[in-house]
């Protein structure tokens, strides 16, 4: 087979073989010096970005400023902190510093950063919004609109309480009631779902309101109608049921 080879074939085939050996050799001296490439050019690199830098923030481009606007429930010193203010403003990766301010608090829905050149940052946070305060055996929850929990074991001013297994899942009553544009709705302290099936509400005199499962709407305005026209006092009441249908019993 060997003997077959004619002259030129064999002049191809060693000049392939140097080609491939010189090939290997390089290969190798390359992968050797690998390192020392690497570390050559992250040097560069790094004093280039370094002298940059100097730049950027002796020309006016540093972060002097930082303002933060929409945090009502979340620490501002905990914004702050993660602000890197030793680099140049166009360094700053907006949303990176974003996803990280978000991380800090249960509080913060969405965050928006932006530059206002040449050195101001602006945070605006948008924070969940309570409702109302979820008791849960010696548990105590903001939750949301929606019966969402944002946050445990945090309380808030002048939100109403709601107790009950359950009571998460039939805020419907709730939400209308406290979205209602009436007086006694100024006077309710909290919400206690009985049951499983219907609601008392709890006034801020500690009156106790005893409502209907069917129909609760119809008793809790006709007790505002009472309210608004009459001389009827809750002071006077410990307990006001109204389970019966145009009925009212009290207790003193």
């Amino acid at each position: 087979m060997l003997s077959s080879i004619t002259r030129s074939q064999r002049s191809f085939l060693r000049k392939c073989a140097l080609v491939i050996i010189t090939a290997l050799f390089l290969t190798l001296i390359l992968y050797s010096s690998l390192d020392k490439i690497i570390n050559r050019f992250n040097y560069y690199f790094t004093w280039y970005n370094d002298c940059l830098s100097s730049l950027l923030l002796s020309s006016g481009f540093s972060i002097d400023e930082v303002v933060v606007s929409g945090n009502k429930f979340t620490n501002k010193k905990d914004i702050l902190s993660l602000t890197d203010r030793t680099q140049p403003i166009l360094y700053i990766s907006l949303s990176k510093l974003a996803g990280n301010i978000q991380s800090v608090s249960r509080w913060i829905k969405h965050v928006r950063v932006h530059r206002i050149l040449p050195n101001t940052l602006h945070i605006n946070i948008d924070e969940h919004k309570p409702f109302a305060l979820w008791k849960d055996n010696n548990k105590t929850s903001v939750i949301d609109f929606e019966g969402k929990v944002i946050v445990d074991d945090y309380l808030v001013d002048d939100l109403v309480v709601i107790t009950g297994q359950n009571s998460l899942s039939n805020l419907e009553f709730v939400r209308d009631v406290l979205e209602s544009k009436t007086q006694l709705r100024d006077h309710i302290s909290s919400f206690a779902y009985i049951g499983n099936r219907r609601w008392n509400i709890i006034l801020d005199n500690d009156s106790t309101v005893k409502l209907p499962e069917d129909n609760p709407y119809s008793a809790w305005d006709y007790l505002n109608h009472l309210h608004n026209t009459t001389d009827f006092t809750f002071s006077d009441w410990s307990i006001i049921d109204m389970r019966i249908t145009d009925k009212i019993f009290v207790k003193r």
